[in-house]
């Protein structure tokens, strides 16, 4: 091996030895002409396969739902109102039914997904710690798809129920009775 065999993996350039610079190198009484046209050395590089490489995907950002609570039990309460978060009666009715199973206002996160779609709620999921989810009349979640009302989903350590809308739990006694037998279950 000459000292020069190793420049092929340091230079990508064609490589051209001229006369009279570098190392002096043995020239054979044979070779009487001098160089009229340098040649380049025969370069051995192993041909580099060509990887494309994708440029990530831009993050995609939905909007929030708006929300309500703290979220400290983990529990996501999710409704269809055409308030901003709920209307007064019906969030009255809420922390009511909330209170009976031992949560406040500040232990649950209240969503209204009223024009919301899937991956608005699934990044309002994936964004908030959650045990249960309860739905009040909005079933974009997958979880609760082909569920009856009152059904208890489990997933693991999660829970979700689907009911009724709490416009139509406030006048029903039993509705009442079936979200209630729920929740003990749930809880």
């Amino acid at each position: 091996m000459t000292d020069s065999d190793f420049l092929h993996l340091f230079i990508e350039e064609p490589i051209y030895i001229i006369d009279g610079e570098g190392p002096d190198m043995a020239v054979s009484k044979d070779e009487s002409s001098p160089i009229a046209n340098p040649t380049p050395l025969k370069e051995e590089t192993p041909e580099i396969a060509s990887s494309v490489v994708e440029e990530p995907a831009a993050p995609v950002y939905v909007k929030p739902l708006p929300t309500l609570g703290e979220n400290l039990k983990h529990c996501i309460v999710l409704v269809d109102s055409a308030e901003e978060i709920l209307e007064e009666p019906l969030k009255a009715l809420l922390y009511k039914i909330m209170g009976s199973v031992k949560r406040n206002p500040d232990d649950i996160l209240l969503a209204n997904c009223r024009n919301a779609d899937s991956d608005q709620l699934e990044a309002l999921l994936a964004n908030n710690n959650h045990r249960h989810v309860l739905s009040f009349g909005c079933d974009l979640l997958p979880q609760l798809k082909g569920l009856d009302n009152y059904e208890i989903q489990r997933e693991g350590p999660k829970s979700f129920i689907k009911g009724d809308s709490l416009v139509n739990i406030q006048d029903d006694v039993e509705k009442k009775k079936a979200l209630w037998k729920a929740l003990q279950e749930m809880f």
